[in-house]
């Protein structure tokens, strides 16, 4: 009978205000602060997953974030280009998968990679990550093909010598508002002085057995409380009653002119004349394309593009601590290659060039018959199995329209209606417009449409407010609206 593994466990030692029942420090190995930071490499669409899986009942909202995965999860298959973009966005893959598979404890663990090919994938030499992709001769992938074993394994080994994300063996010290650093003397006398601690005797201690549904209790509190580690551990409050954070209304980032032209998107604005606000854009599919590919982009990229003023809870001092301390912190945001969209803002999200893998068969019954790997040399090594061929294949076909006019997630030539929290939904009839008046409660002379522009700027502003507000539109794009002077009565 095969012996069932069991959870990796962490142990925290807290050092506790007796009196106040309130974390001080708490100290930790390096393996806990490596699972701390992956939590800023987790794609926005998988927390929004991983915290609703965890806490079924009113989870945490992650800022618009949130409605955004809704609004994935509840459109038709019908409104998207293929089953297999409904699945992508429904479950992001990240650039730094391999890295997180050798963690002490993987939050996030996916199956490796797989490609699939049509019938006549001799033919095509094309595949696909995604089941259900539509490949170019109009048959479906859906047949799996096998990668060579040395590819499956490469990036997989751990190395002793160092973490995943910290290196060393040092121990660290954590912070109730979540700044990590590495142990040492004056930072301890420093921080019990900072928070009038400095009488030792009136401090205790607890050590904390914390496995994966702590760690993600933790981290829905790094999205709403000021002191995550007490109110997790020691008061182990009701998200309800934790002190939320409050946040400044953002002004818009500065555009900067230059003589690269940039993509845009030209969008009519539903705005409501009393107050000047934003009820609902209404546009084509590649403005909904790139707001679906925001569920794609890692936590610590959406930090980055937010900057210093827009902390969220506790997360910007952890993603400050991961910028200190990380051997592996990008200041520029990577996607998988196959989150491409027709317009990209490639300065501000970009993807990583797709991989090149070549096809080789063999008439060994006792392998597959056809295999992908990435090494065009692989001709020498498979001479022994009476090797056919090794042909270049093709992996930029993963589900979506691959045409000059295509490339994106949902249908072409459709229009949908974005409100003011995110919520995406297609603009299908007339019917539409008129409920979301109703619902309302405005008249049809109490709106004006305006036509605006989106573009840099505005992304990047759209990106760090859905992290920070519910109301993303107006936040964002309130620079945009034309303040229209009251008529004279």
């Amino acid at each position: 009978m095969a012996e069932i593994s069991e959870e990796p466990r962490f142990t925290l030692r807290v050092i506790i205000d007796e009196e106040k029942n309130k974390a001080v420090l708490a100290e930790a190995d390096r393996d806990f602060v490596d699972v701390l930071f992956s939590l800023l490499t987790l794609p926005m669409g998988t927390i929004v997953r991983l915290l609703e899986n965890h806490r079924q009942q009113e989870p945490v909202t992650v800022g618009c974030f949130s409605n955004l995965y809704k609004s994935v999860s509840d459109m038709s298959i019908e409104n998207f280009e293929t089953e297999a973009c409904k699945q992508m966005l429904l479950n992001p893959r990240s650039v730094k998968e391999v890295e997180c598979k050798r963690l002490k404890l993987n939050i996030n663990p996916n199956d490796d990679l797989k490609h699939f090919k049509c019938p006549f994938f001799s033919r095509c030499n094309l595949c696909s990550n995604f089941s259900g992709s539509d490949c170019e001769c109009g048959e479906e992938m859906n047949q799996e093909i096998e990668l060579s074993e040395e590819d499956k394994a490469s990036g997989s080994i751990q190395n002793d010598a160092s973490g995943v994300f910290v290196s060393g063996r040092s121990s660290f010290i954590i912070t109730d508002d979540l700044k990590v650093s590495i142990d040492c003397t004056g930072l301890v006398l420093n921080t019990l002085n900072r928070l009038g601690c400095s009488d030792v005797s009136k401090l205790g201690e607890q050590f904390l057995d914390l496995g994966l549904k702590e760690i993600l209790s933790l981290f829905e509190c790094m999205f709403t409380s000021s002191t995550p580690l007490t109110d997790t551990f020691l008061k182990k409050q009701n998200q309800d009653d934790v002190k939320k954070n409050t946040h400044k209304v953002l002004s818009p980032f500065v555009e900067v002119k230059t003589d690269v032209a940039e993509p845009e998107f030209t969008l009519d604005a539903i705005v409501r004349k009393q107050d000047m606000k934003i009820l609902y854009l209404e546009c084509g599919e590649e403005f909904v394309d790139l707001l679906f590919t925001f569920l794609a982009v890692p936590l610590e990229s959406v930090l980055e593009i937010s900057g210093k003023n827009s902390t969220y809870g506790c997360i910007g001092n952890l993603f400050g601590s991961f910028k200190e301390l990380s051997v592996d912190s990008a200041s520029k945001c990577v996607l998988p290659y196959y989150y491409k969209c027709q317009k990209q803002f490639s300065n501000i999200i970009t993807t990583e060039e797709p991989p090149v893998y070549y096809r080789y068969r063999n008439s060994n019954p006792r392998q597959p018959n056809y295999s992908l790997t990435t090494d065009s040399d692989r001709t020498l090594l498979y001479r022994k199995d009476r090797l056919v061929s090794v042909t270049m294949i093709d992996p930029k076909s993963h589900g979506r329209d691959q045409s000059e006019n295509g490339s994106g997630f949902v249908k072409r030539g459709t229009r949908f209606k974005v409100s003011d929290d995110l919520i995406i939904t297609p603009r299908n009839s007339l019917n539409t417009s008129i409920c979301f008046m109703k619902k309302l409660q405005v008249k049809a002379d109490d709106i004006d449409v305006q036509v605006i522009r989106i573009r840099k700027a505005e992304v990047m502003s759209l990106l760090r407010a859905s992290l920070v507000t519910s109301s993303a539109l107006n936040t964002a794009l309130w620079n945009l609206i034309a303040k229209k002077p009251k008529e004279e009565t």
